[in-house]
């Protein structure tokens, strides 16, 4: 029998209906129209993409495979279903990932002393060429993670210490908040070195000044003429470069020029709200941000290791995914408005585009395969030979002598390698411990994994779960056919993407 539990301090949680979202309705009404145009203008979808919404529009539906919990207290039974696990805009997984990501670097990984965030965004042209080149996008990381590293080494040189060695961890993000395609890196480096003093084997940290407002010119400038140097001798000179598929072309250039492609806006900017006519002073400068033609360095954020939970929470706003359902909203007519996090300098605080554009963006935000988003680099990359002495020791499992069998150590070891489980990584974000019965406060046990359509399809029935899907009422709009031009005015960049 189940022990008493005080069902006041059980926090509730129930299933997800993502069916109900705007997101999804739009989604599922609107996808099927995009393929249609796409195919009748003669372009080709790729397959990366097109299997990017199709298992979204799967995620969290149990009518396609759920995890089946039964509680034997109370005998109380319910779903979970199965997740995307994409990382392109499903708000739900992106959502997991990122406090997966948290987590684990937060725990295992950074070691707690002085961190700083750098930001470092691109001209138009240079978003565009990155979009969808892996390899164009790796060797401008690795541009600016030397660049970064020299001037630390560098610094440190001059406070008198040898022998310097510098870490960070990379986030390549792929959108602004205006859901527009900008290819941007998120850079925690270490505030300062390690070094190991004269005759001990032990690693010390030292912290650097704070960057100086002439440093960081000195710093976009050179990231600036070595990037340049490195598009001049891979021939990287034009507007377009080229795609495997002709939509990505297509709709990546609407998407980092900011303009509709379809409906009454189409080659038109996105409609905006908010207050407008504020005053800008073009003479007031950030001390911590520099622009050289396009090139914007930003190192303002800067925090004490020992607070982790800060820590974590500026890690979660580097691994965040492109789109928070909760800030889209239906406009009329035929339209969406999404807002802003914060209000941009000119008083913006809703962005609105046609429903066939939204889709168009989420199309230009999916990552290509085989593109790594997160990159370790100095001290925290995984074949540097004195890692183990810098991060924090994972925990060790119990040896087999001290009451576990061989086997049950091998299993242990196992599952200290893993990520965080789905439930754990509920109750550290969420306080919600979804092992403990919402009724009786017992064990909630897994008892069946689903995947049988029809089999789930009757099981759902009987619990009175089955999905009720209200797709939206689909407008069609045509607009004028878009005027292909180059990346004018690409270093005017006055607005905060």
């Amino acid at each position: 029998m189940a022990a008493a539990v005080n069902n006041a301090l059980i926090v509730k949680c129930r299933r997800r209906h993502p069916e109900r979202d705007l997101l999804y309705r739009v989604v599922q009404t609107y996808w099927p129209l995009f393929l249609q145009e796409q195919e009748r203008t003669g372009k080709t979808i790729p397959i990366f993409i097109k299997d990017e919404f199709e298992k979204y529009l799967r995620c969290g539906i149990p009518e396609f495979g759920f995890v089946r919990t039964y509680c034997y207290g109370c005998q109380d039974s319910g779903v979970v279903a199965f997740s995307c696990k994409k990382r392109g805009f499903c708000p739900s997984c992106c959502a997991r990932r990122m406090n997966d990501e948290a987590a684990h670097l937060v725990d295992y990984v950074l070691p707690a002393i002085n961190m700083r965030q750098w930001v470092l965004s691109f001209p138009y042209k240079l978003r565009f060429q990155m979009a969808h080149s892996a390899e164009l996008t790796g060797q401008i990381l690795q541009v600016f993670i030397k660049v970064i590293n020299s001037y630390q080494k560098r610094v440190a040189r001059r406070c008198g210490v040898a022998g310097a060695r510098t870490g960070s961890v990379t986030f390549i993000q792929r959108f602004g908040s205006a859901l527009n395609l900008n290819v941007h890196f998120h850079a925690l480096f270490l505030d300062g070195v390690f070094f190991k003093p004269d005759n001990e084997c032990r690693y010390e940290f030292y912290r650097l000044p704070e960057p100086s407002k002439k440093e960081l010119l000195k710093l976009t400038s050179k990231i600036y003429d070595k990037v340049e140097k490195l598009l001049s001798e891979i021939n990287v000179d034009s507007d377009q470069i080229s795609f495997d598929e002709s939509v990505l072309s297509d709709v990546s250039a609407i998407s980092v020029k900011h303009k509709g492609g379809y409906g009454k806006r189409a080659g038109q900017g996105f409609g905006s709200y908010g207050t407008k006519r504020m005053a800008i002073d073009p003479r007031s400068e950030d001390l911590y941000s520099a622009n050289i033609r396009g090139f914007s360095l930003n190192a303002r954020v800067a925090m004490c290791g020992r607070d982790r939970l800060k820590l974590e929470k500026l890690i979660r706003y580097m691994a965040r995914g492109p789109i928070a359902s909760r800030r889209l909203s239906e406009s009329f007519p035929n339209s969406l408005a999404y807002e802003m996090k914060t209000r941009w300098k000119d008083g913006t605080t809703h962005v609105s585009f046609s429903k066939m554009d939204f889709i168009a963006r989420l199309v230009a935000l999916v990552p290509p395969p085989n593109m790594n988003l997160v990159r370790y680099h100095g001290v925290f990359a995984p074949n540097f030979k004195d890692r183990k002495e810098i991060v924090p020791l994972m925990p060790k499992p119990k040896r087999s002598n001290e009451g576990l069998k061989i086997e049950d150590t091998e299993v242990a070891e196992k599952l200290c390698r893993e990520r965080m489980r789905w439930s754990e990584m509920l109750k550290r974000t969420f306080e919600i411990d979804v092992t403990i019965c919402k009724t009786c406060g017992g064990r909630v046990e897994q008892i069946a994994i689903i995947t049988d359509k029809v089999v789930a399809k009757a099981i759902l029935a009987s619990l009175k779960e089955t999905t009720i899907f209200r797709p939206l009422d689909a407008i069609w709009e045509r607009g004028p056919p878009i005027q292909e031009d180059s990346f004018k005015n690409e270093y005017n960049q006055q607005s905060p993407w």
